[in-house]
């Protein structure tokens, strides 16, 4: 049997224990009704601390299932295992299988009706401008003219007789199929550039082109995450490989370590996500 407060005495941070919160409710829903049960999107910071979590609860059936990056999890056994075989053979069998158990996450294909250069961020703020909250928008992956979004089903219906225009251009959307994810096309950008060390204030500055000055506060903010994680430290070391975001700008991953150069600062690549 789940023991509640033993799980959250084990975390410290409110927003980690109001999280733990509602998922572990979510479990004992599923355990106590016999019946699926699952969360809202989660991003992959959550998912490491649902993870860390469940780790040992041997009692708890659960799963992750989304995206590639942001998921819903999942409890209870019998449904998971009919879920997983729905969202692996839906092309194959068509509604039959669907209708023996409804997936909770639909996907929304978004056409643009004129050409336009449009990022991630784009179609993020018109979902969200819709009144929609971002723990019920999945990946968003973005393609010439185009973008897939994973939603939970319960917004779907309502995304797709109001979503009319992405920024000022109208757009064509409709349901996809769990087989038809389109590969993303984002453009990422290389900045090649040297630091004096791979401090993340020192990788914020050159990834972000911000200064020093307004750099600062968004640590203060707690606005900085270092694979995924919240970093106040503006001294903390970066590894290649890392993931840089920050909320509201976006995100970078410090790709290549170079060598030092002869004025004893660091060659890096950072590759931009646009």
């Amino acid at each position: 049997m789940m023991n509640k407060k033993e799980i959250l005495e084990k975390f410290h941070k409110i927003d980690d224990k109001t999280l733990l919160a509602r998922i572990l409710d979510k479990a004992a829903q599923a355990e106590k009704l016999g019946v699926v049960t699952y969360s809202d999107f989660l991003d992959p910071y959550q998912q490491k601390i649902v993870t860390r979590a469940l780790h040992g609860q041997n009692d708890i059936e659960y799963q992750f299932d989304g995206g590639s990056e942001r998921n819903i999890i999942l409890f209870d056994r019998s449904c998971i295992l009919n879920y997983s075989k729905v969202n692996k053979s839906a092309n194959k069998l068509g509604n039959e299988m669907e209708n023996e158990l409804e997936s909770p996450i639909k996907l929304l294909n978004i056409k643009l009706k004129t050409d336009a250069n449009l990022s991630h961020r784009d179609y993020l703020g018109s979902l969200m401008g819709l009144g929609i909250k971002r723990e019920k928008i999945g990946d968003i992956i973005t393609q010439d003219n185009s973008a897939t979004v994973v939603v939970l089903k319960d917004v779907a219906e309502y995304i797709l007789y109001n979503l009319l225009k992405i920024g000022r251009i109208n757009v064509i959307i409709e349901y996809g199929n769990f087989g038809d994810i389109i590969t993303s096309d984002s453009k990422d950008k290389d900045i090649r550039c040297t630091v004096p060390s791979l401090r993340l204030d020192c990788i914020v500055s050159q990834g972000f082109g911000l200064s020093r000055s307004k750099v600062v506060p968004l640590f203060s903010a707690h606005r900085v995450f270092l694979n995924w994680e919240p970093e106040d430290s503006l001294s903390a070391q970066v590894e290649e490989g890392d993931v840089v975001s920050i909320k509201g700008k976006g995100r970078i991953i410090l790709s290549e370590i170079g060598k030092t150069t002869r004025k004893d600062r660091i060659a890096i690549v950072i590759k931009k996500l646009i």
